[in-house]
């Protein structure tokens, strides 16, 4: 019989009692006039004067998990210098140079600046003349006489300017009315005026709003009720799901891409679907895990471009990514696949050679970071020496494949020797269920899937492009918090998968879902052109055809 996974006990929440100023004084006088030495009557004083600050925070409303996290001095990152800080209960300087060591020159911060006009790539360009001068005119300086030419830059000057997510134009249409047969004769729409309601930019902008940017549909709802244009939430997705075959087949071929590509990275997290919620609490005992919903993430890693595809439904990763590998060419060679270490990330159901398989050397770096205070020469020494690994990534950033392989293995490997050896040493120093010889027992476990890089070209050192990936799916899960039914969360996974491919491979969303919205039925009889790194070309290729078809018929010899 499979062993049983041990529950963690959950500690009972702490009973909190309420005093009175009046009762911390009265407390504090008797702990003076007691025998109790001052340094922790000093303690006790900080203690309370300290609660009582958190509690009058509190009731107004004035404490946040920032400011909680800045009192307690919890670092929100993973630097070796926050853990050390953590470790000593000090604050961090957060600068590892002294003021001694610095030059005296204060650099730039990043991201503070204008935006050259070249950054508005979106923007509509309207070419202005001189209202007077033309090239060639007499200069208009006084006693100059000399001649203007066109410079080679022109001059820039941007202007923003704002719109609601709708606008919508009325028409009235006049009617005329037969005094005799009562016929009624409606003038028709101006030219290039379609009958339909929503046009495609506006459908796309609600996919990008809701699946891309975790904007609840009842807040936009509200939010376009405010602006004087009715927006139901029930509409909003009838507008999107009425093009769920489309994006099914586009979200088909997505899924046909990743397979074949070099490196795959894949992880999963939690997602709430109510039907699934209902039928669990319906379930039998031995059943309820059937129910359990995940939205899986997989980053395709090709030679010219990267393939993101999402799906929620009841699968954990490792049950959806060998759905992935199924698909996967035969011809090819071996994938390299990158998960962590869980057990329902390994593919389920395909056998072990017909993959490589990678462990994230971050997830190990994360055991020896979270080690209690006591364990510091341990986790500083592992924490040194990854980082070491990582300052050899960072010099083979432009390298080819095989030049970074080599390279690793020149540099890496003896980092990674290092690695092993002083963990063997350090695993009989410690208690094997202990919290070091827990994290030194995974490392040395699983050593092999990660140090890949010292074997394979391409595999990469850490799970990261996937963690950032399904940031997307945590924000909507944030905002939006819950899917009705699988069908629900489905057609989310199709929209995000196309707007975050297209985005991750520099194409602008809005205008790639534009144009599968406008070609759909394209779409569907030929997804893989259509993919983000296609499109553009298959739009050319369209286009290209009707232009032949009316050459042809300018050319031909008049019939009569």
């Amino acid at each position: 019989m499979p062993k049983k996974s041990k529950k963690k006990k959950i500690k009972p929440v702490p009973k909190a009692k309420r005093f009175s100023p009046e009762q911390a004084d009265k407390f504090l006088s008797v702990l003076e006039a007691s025998s109790i030495p001052k340094e922790q009557i000093e303690f006790a004083k900080a203690l309370i004067s300290g609660n009582e600050w958190i509690s009058q925070q509190l009731e107004r409303g004035l404490l946040t998990i920032a400011k909680m996290r800045k009192l307690f001095q919890i670092q929100g990152s993973e630097k070796a210098a926050s853990r050390k800080s953590r470790a000593n209960h000090a604050p961090s300087t957060g600068s590892a140079t002294s003021p001694e060591q610095s030059t005296g020159e204060e650099e730039k911060p990043k991201g503070h600046g204008r935006n050259d006009s070249s950054a508005y790539s979106g923007a509509e360009t309207v070419t202005v003349t001189h209202p007077e001068l033309t090239p060639g005119s007499t200069c208009p300086a006084q006693a100059c006489g000399g001649r203007l030419y066109e410079a080679t830059q022109p001059g820039f000057v941007v202007r923003v300017s704002g719109a609601p997510l709708a606008t919508a134009t009325r028409y009235h249409l006049q009617k005329l009315r037969c005094s005799v047969c009562q016929a009624i004769y409606t003038a028709p729409l101006p030219d290039g005026v379609s009958d339909k309601k929503y046009d495609n930019q506006f459908v796309a902008m609600l996919m990008i709003n809701k699946y891309f940017m975790s904007m609840p549909l009842f807040r936009q709802d509200r939010l376009q009720n405010y602006l004087g244009m009715p927006l139901p939430a029930s509409t909003q997705w009838d507008l999107m799901v009425a093009h769920e075959p489309m994006l099914n087949k586009l979200h088909q071929a997505f899924c046909q891409d990743a397979a074949n590509g070099l490196v795959l990275c894949y992880d999963d997290t939690s997602v709430k679907v109510l039907s699934e919620i209902k039928a669990k609490k319906q379930a039998a005992k031995g059943d309820k895990d059937k129910h359990t919903c995940f939205s899986t993430g997989v980053v395709s890693i090709h030679e010219n471009h990267r393939c993101y595809v999402f799906m929620s439904n009841i699968q954990v990763a490792g049950a959806y990514m060998a759905d992935i590998l199924s698909l996967r060419d035969p011809t090819l060679d071996v994938p390299i696949i990158m998960c962590d270490a869980i057990s329902a990330n390994i593919p389920q159901g395909i056998s072990d050679d017909l993959y490589v398989l990678c462990y994230c050397l971050v997830h190990a770096r994360r055991q020896f970071y979270e080690l209690p205070s006591g364990y510091d020469d341990l986790a500083d020494r592992v924490i040194d020496l990854i980082g070491k690994i990582y300052d050899q990534e960072a010099a083979v950033k432009s390298l080819s494949a095989q030049e970074r392989l080599a390279h690793h293995k020149k540099h890496s490997q003896p980092i990674m020797d290092e690695l092993k050896t002083y963990l063997e040493s350090q695993q009989k120093e410690f208690e094997p269920n202990g919290v070091a010889g827990t994290a030194i027992h995974y490392v040395l476990k699983r050593f092999t899937g990660l140090s890949q890089f010292l074997r394979h070209a391409n595999a990469p050192l850490d799970n990261n492009i996937v963690e950032r990936a399904l940031k997307l799916i945590i924000q909507v899960r944030k905002s939006s918090m819950f899917y009705k039914t699988l069908r629900s969360a489905a057609v989310a996974s199709y929209i995000q998968s196309a707007l975050y491919s297209a985005a991750q491979n520099d194409i602008n969303p809005c205008d790639y879902m534009v144009a599968l919205l406008g070609n759909e039925q394209a779409v569907i009889d030929s997804p893989q052109a259509w993919l983000p790194w296609h499109y553009k070309e298959t739009l050319k290729q369209r286009q290209a055809v009707p232009a032949k078809k009316d050459l042809g018929k300018s050319a031909s010899p008049d019939s009569g």
